[in-house]
């Protein structure tokens, strides 16, 4: 039976869309084309209808996380009053280094998620993290500006995310070892990225 172009581009999304969720769960090498095919709900051959290997997968499902991620971050940046954009950036950043965002069993971070996998993959695949990352350290430069420009405003805003992913990906790692480490983790970096913004 024939499908449609609308059946087979909702397939496609679906593909993309299970795919980035069970990279972020077990990286790229911890899910198989049979794995994901069958957590779509499709069969195995029907993957190469939509992508001619896993690494474009791979590349697309790093772009879909990233673009979510992007959206987030550029919403706030994106608010006119600057109390109000204070506020919310501060509340996203809290959210960012919160219990709720550690024990998730997949990180929404594309940076936590991938970072300590895609320098293995192939050129598309850290190309197209590298743009994401690109995209996103822009959006949450601005989002953290509150109104200042240069450079060194851009790498006071980098230094912030370093310290907000670095702590997310600590924390995940000990959560279950040590839980008050974990905790003691976030704790830190939530206080230290407050000082920070002053």
């Amino acid at each position: 039976m024939r499908i449609t172009k609308e059946q087979a581009d909702g397939n496609k999304a679906r593909i993309v869309e299970t795919a980035a969720a069970l990279f972020r769960e077990k990286g790229f090498d911890g899910a198989s084309v049979a794995e994901l095919m069958r957590a779509a709900g499709l069969t195995h051959g029907g993957f190469y209808n939509h992508f001619e290997s896993k690494d474009a997968l791979e590349a697309a499902a790093c772009a879909q996380v990233f673009g979510n991620s992007v959206a987030s971050v550029e919403a706030v940046a994106a608010i006119a009053d600057s109390a109000e954009r204070a506020r919310a950036f501060d509340a996203y950043r809290r959210r960012y280094v919160s219990k709720k965002a550690r024990d998730a069993a997949a990180a929404r971070c594309p940076m936590v998620a991938f970072a300590g996998d895609v320098s293995r993959q192939p050129p598309p695949v850290r190309e197209q993290y590298a743009a994401g990352l690109r995209q996103y350290l822009h959006a949450f430069s601005r989002a953290a500006a509150a109104g200042k420009t240069g450079r060194s405003a851009r790498r006071r805003a980098l230094a912030q995310f370093a310290t907000l992913a670095g702590a997310l990906t600590l924390a995940r790692s000990v959560a279950d070892a040590d839980p008050a480490l974990s905790d003691e983790i976030l704790e830190a970096a939530a206080d230290t990225v407050d000082t920070q913004s002053g």
